[in-house]
């Protein structure tokens, strides 16, 4: 018999652990695995030799995976958690271990290691399945029992939730980092009881310290990459719309959202326009916009410049009662929008919105989304800034063709009173021939052609007047030069007449199309040539010529009005395009100016110079038209 307990003896002491702080699990040299039971009955008579080197065992065990866990980056954190567990687990004989983050009161990361046949327990919820334990896990307690019924009464609910996950046995370490707690460590028996006494519960808690480490340090890692993601995104957003005009908004703006939601890991983004005088005008959405007309309230909110971020229907108020019944017909849950702001006056609003999950409230979000929205802010009032430029542009262009206009009226006043005297004499011919005894039919019916050619004459050049004085939006289409000069020169034939000036034209033929607004290119050639006229307006030398060309020079078109007159003084040369340059006593230094605005408009040039033997030459170029010359 004494051999026989020797024999015991000397196969405890063979039962040594191979030590792999983060490998797969202890390696067990004996047949069976040392519990920790051997510490909890150290008063049963065990030797203490053998309880010591248990002891020893364990601390050497916990050392390793402390130091194993120290230089864990953040992508590397579930496994290497995971296999600690498994290797605490199997040490102390237990069935069950895991660590449960809560990340502001929310759950995070939570792992667990069971025996193999053992499920997985349901996720809980702390405050309703287990209110006394969460409450003594915040004042940072250690909960234990080795027994169900060890629960104080104040437990009821906890002892319920224990028994329907079957757990016999528990004990729960809060997980602390600079005071604030980020979850809690946790080891449980379902088979049998298990007891948990002081020395263990210490060692447990260093171990902790080690996991809450781990937790802390990944929590930063995974804010320090979220934060650079953002940056990332802010700037890419900043540098995509820096330079973004009003042509290319709305995909860029649709780029933008995309890039948003996909960061923010929602379903639905939004951005709405609104007008100086606060109605929303426009919008665009990622996935699906909802009709603004039916969030009265969330859009009176965003005009009145605040926040709006719920996390559930229930939170509105009852004034949102219309927006309520849209976002459950919408099936949207929690939503954050946020006031586009410029100078203080509110431009737009940027809306976020999932659908079908709530999400917890962050002032990290609305900060977020608050830079994010001075980038949307700033191309909004960047893309209104430009559309009211272009307005005024137009404003402008058309006050220079009215004004042109009226230095032509002498001309006009002629160019009508032909037809219109012609039609009077024709119509009193006719008269005299139908009172006449005979009536000569042939003579009458061309009376009746010339009527009409007349007319048409007249219409002609009315029409062509309503054009030019039309006001309207700039409508880019493809034309030819040579039309467009043509009918510029038409126009301005009987004031060439009366101005004594020879006006010639020197088309190109077959001269590839350009793309433009015809009225706009053609105050342009008009307001050349007008120029033009008023530079051979003083008495002077020579012959009074006029020549208009056209040609293609290079990708480009140019169109270039060459005078006869004095010519430009050498300092005035490259100065005549700017606004309010003038040469001459009674100009206004708008006409060329207008030009210059046309023509960057649509992509081209404007140049002048001095002709060799005398007058000055002016010209501007358009970009061929790719599409129309394929």
């Amino acid at each position: 018999m004494r051999k026989r307990r020797g024999g015991r003896r000397n196969q405890h002491r063979e039962q040594t652990f191979q030590l792999d702080p983060l490998g797969t699990s202890p390696k067990r040299a004996g047949r069976t695995e040392v519990k920790l039971h051997d510490l909890a009955r150290r008063a049963t008579g065990r030797p203490t030799k053998l309880v010591l080197a248990n002891r020893l065992r364990l601390e050497t065990l916990l050392s390793a995976l402390s130091a194993g866990l120290i230089h864990i980056s953040a992508p590397d954190t579930e496994v290497a958690i995971k296999r600690a567990l498994q290797q605490v687990v199997k040490f102390l004989g237990v069935d069950r271990g895991g660590l449960d983050e809560h990340v502001d009161a929310s759950p995070g990361l939570r792992l667990s290691w069971a025996r193999p046949g053992l499920r997985e327990p349901p996720p809980a919820t702390p405050d309703d399945q287990f209110p006394w334990v969460w409450a003594k896990l915040r004042q940072g307690e250690v909960v234990r029992f080795s027994r169900l019924a060890d629960l104080p009464e104040a437990a009821a609910i906890d002892r319920a939730s224990f028994e329907r996950r079957g757990t016999r046995s528990k004990v729960l370490i809060p997980l602390r980092a600079g005071g604030a707690i980020l979850g809690v460590l946790w080891f449980a028996s379902v088979r049998d009881g298990h007891a948990w006494p002081d020395d263990l519960v210490e060692r447990l808690r260093l171990l902790s310290e080690a996991f809450a480490s781990v937790l802390d340090r990944r929590r930063v890692e995974l804010s320090l990459a979220e934060r650079l993601r953002f940056e990332k995104l802010l700037s890419s957003l900043a540098a995509a719309f820096s330079h973004l005009s009003a042509a290319d908004f709305d995909p860029a703006v649709q780029r933008g959202l995309r890039q948003v939601v996909d960061f923010l890991g929602v379903d639905r983004g939004s951005l709405i326009e609104f007008t100086r005088d606060g109605t929303a005008t426009r919008s665009w959405a990622v996935e699906e916009w909802m009709n603004v007309g039916e969030f009265p309230w969330m859009t009176a909110r965003l005009q009145c410049g605040e926040v709006i971020n719920w996390s559930q229907v229930e939170e509105l108020p009852d004034e949102a009662a219309v927006d309520r019944q849209s976002y459950l017909v919408n099936r949207v849950k929690p939503q954050v929008a946020v006031p586009l702001l410029v100078s203080g006056i509110v431009v737009g609003g940027l809306i976020f919105s999932t659908v079908g999950a709530e999400r917890a409230k962050s002032d990290e979000l609305i900060q977020q989304l608050h830079l994010l929205g001075e980038v949307f802010a700033n191309a909004l009032a960047r893309k209104q800034n430009e559309l009211e430029a272009l307005r005024l542009r137009q404003d402008l262009t058309h006050i220079g063709r009215v004004s042109a206009l009226g230095e032509l009226t002498a001309s006009l006043a002629h160019e009508l009173s032909q037809p219109l005297t012609a039609i009077l004499s024709n119509a009193q011919a006719a008269q005299r021939l139908i009172d006449a005894d005979v009536v000569e039919l042939e003579k009458v019916r061309e009376i009746l052609c010339d009527i009409v050619a007349d007319d048409k004459r007249a219409a002609a050049v009315i029409s062509g007047l309503r054009a030019l004085i039309k006001k309207g939006e700039t409508e880019f289409v493809p034309l030819d030069l040579n039309e467009v000069v043509g009918a510029v020169a038409w126009l301005m034939r009987s004031d060439t007449i009366m101005r004594n000036v020879s006006m010639s034209l020197e088309l190109a033929s077959d001269l590839p199309k350009a793309c433009g607004d015809r009225v706009q290119l053609q105050q342009v050639v008009l307001n050349l040539v007008l120029n033009g006229l008023e530079a051979m307006r003083e008495p002077h030398a020579g012959p009074r010529t006029l020549v208009i060309r056209t040609a293609r020079d290079g990708a480009a078109l140019r169109v270039t009005v060459e005078d006869s007159g004095p010519g430009i003084a050498e300092k005035d040369l490259g100065h005549i395009f700017e606004p309010l340059y003038t040469t001459k006593t009674e100009g206004l230094g708008m006409g060329l100016a207008i030009v210059r605005t046309i023509v960057n408009a649509h992509g081209g040039a404007v140049g002048a110079e001095n002709n060799p033997a005398g007058g000055a030459s002016l010209r501007f170029t358009l970009p061929v038209n790719r599409e129309a010359e394929r």
